[in-house]
């Protein structure tokens, strides 16, 4: 995962973010200083952002992602069932 697309982009991405979406549970005026972190890929537990930073995605199996990220078993579950009925 040493390739990515988007490098080098993250501002651009950061003003688009800041412009159109809102980060609940989140210090806005902190966020607006810093800037957001921009994902652009995930396998198992990883994230990695536009910058090329690999980061343990800790939180995600709260909400979302509880199995982790690429898993070639529900990928191909998913498009069995998606030819089937989309």
């Amino acid at each position: 995962m040493n390739d990515f697309e988007h490098r080098g982009d993250t501002s651009k991405f950061q003003s688009v973010d800041s412009k159109f979406h809102l980060h609940p549970f989140t210090d806005t005026k902190h966020l607006r200083s810093i800037g957001s972190r921009i994902i652009t890929a995930a396998d198992g537990i990883y994230v990695w952002d536009s910058d090329g930073n690999r980061i343990i995605d800790a939180m995600a199996g709260l909400w979302c992602v509880n199995i982790g990220y690429g898993r070639s078993e529900l990928i191909e579950a998913a498009t069995r069932q998606l030819r089937k009925l989309p």
